[in-house]
């Protein structure tokens, strides 16, 4: 395996007996991995939160807390769920290996080892870890190059209605750079939402759709489509302004994209006991199944009423923050609503 020092892989052997860890650390050394060790699930999930772990290999045997249970509380913790986890047990029967994947596993090795496996398997993880880290620093830096072109676009469209007028062409040109200005802060919010380092704030939901609303506007007048924007005063809620604006950015953008022609489009803040409801509502074609939108997985022909990424990203949000979104879709009627929190109850 060929590295450079950013992408050298980090494993944590966890095993309860000391000779095991010995001989699973020499096994690895051919694999050019840093190792980390621990002697328990305590101590496993102490080093995990401590540092950057791409894979874990797991004994599943334990005193205290089994493998198995560790395994869970790794694949449930937002911060470590994409951990490779491969099982190293003396458990060798068919529906222990089953638990094992059952509960997140991403590989199952029997004891006694064959070190030409076990390194033959950690090497195939730690290979699609290393591609995977290449890839978002890729896409990271062709973020920049490609945004800054689209600033210089957004400009020049300004200052030619400017001084020309506007026309159906630069409008066009205008929402057609917009659309790709959103998917690409879809793209630049996935690859570093795990390090955003803004706080949850106070935020005049009000103001702040209004203000996204007039961003839509071009995109709305391509297709002849009226915005009908009713707030509530005093609308305040508190998230992170940049996970709001990727729910509020995605709503309103879906919400034209899919509204016909010349019809009006929805959009309300309503106080609603401790939260605040945002919700918008087009005309268009139906979900078929509006109550599995926001599962993980679901695709529902995007080539005809599909959301992508941006759907994928509100969805984590929304779990993030405890909130249920709510869609219905009928008579050619679709409404997206949100309760977003007044109070501050922590973000996992």
């Amino acid at each position: 395996m060929i590295l450079n020092e950013f992408d050298r892989p980090r494993v944590l052997i966890v095993d309860d007996q000391a000779e095991n860890l010995v001989i699973l650390a020499d096994m690895l050394k051919a694999a050019q991995v840093d190792i980390f060790v621990a002697s328990s699930a305590k101590d496993a999930l102490q080093r995990l939160e401590a540092n950057s772990i791409d894979l874990v290999l797991l004994d599943v045997v334990m005193p205290d807390v089994d493998g198995y249970s560790v395994c869970e509380t790794i694949k449930s913790n937002p911060k470590t769920k994409d951990v490779v986890v491969i099982f190293v047990s003396v458990l060798y029967g068919v529906e222990d290996k089953l638990k094992g994947f059952a509960k997140g596993a991403d590989d199952y090795l029997f004891k006694p080892l064959i070190e030409r496996e076990l390194v033959a398997r950690v090497s195939l993880h730690l290979h699609k870890i290393i591609v995977f880290k290449s890839l978002k620093r890729l896409l990271r830096r062709s973020y920049h190059e490609l945004y800054n072109p689209l600033a210089v676009i957004n400009t020049s469209l300004e200052m030619h209605d400017i001084k020309h007028g506007p026309s159906r062409y630069t409008d066009s040109i205008a929402a057609a750079s917009k659309t790709l200005q959103l998917a690409y802060n879809d793209l630049y919010y996935s690859l570093n939402d795990a390090k955003r380092e803004a706080g949850v704030v106070k935020i005049d939901l009000a103001k702040f759709v209004g203000e996204r609303i007039d961003f839509f506007a071009s995109l709305a007048n391509i297709k002849n489509i009226a915005i009908d924007f009713v707030a509530d005063d005093e609308s305040y809620v508190w998230m992170r302004e940049v996970d709001l604006l990727r729910v509020v950015d995605n709503s309103l953008s879906n919400a034209v994209k899919y509204a016909k022609m010349d019809t009006v489009i929805l959009v309300r803040v309503v106080n609603s006991g401790d939260s605040v409801e945002f919700s918008c509502q087009n005309s268009g074609a139906n979900i078929k199944n509006p109550n599995r939108v926001f599962e993980d997985g679901y695709r529902e022909g995007f080539d005809q009423i599909g959301m992508g990424i941006g759907l994928e990203i509100v969805a984590s949000i929304c779990r993030a923050y405890g909130i249920a979104p709510n869609v219905a879709s009928s008579n050619a009627i679709t409404k997206f609503a949100y309760l977003l929190p007044k109070v501050f109850k922590g973000v996992e």
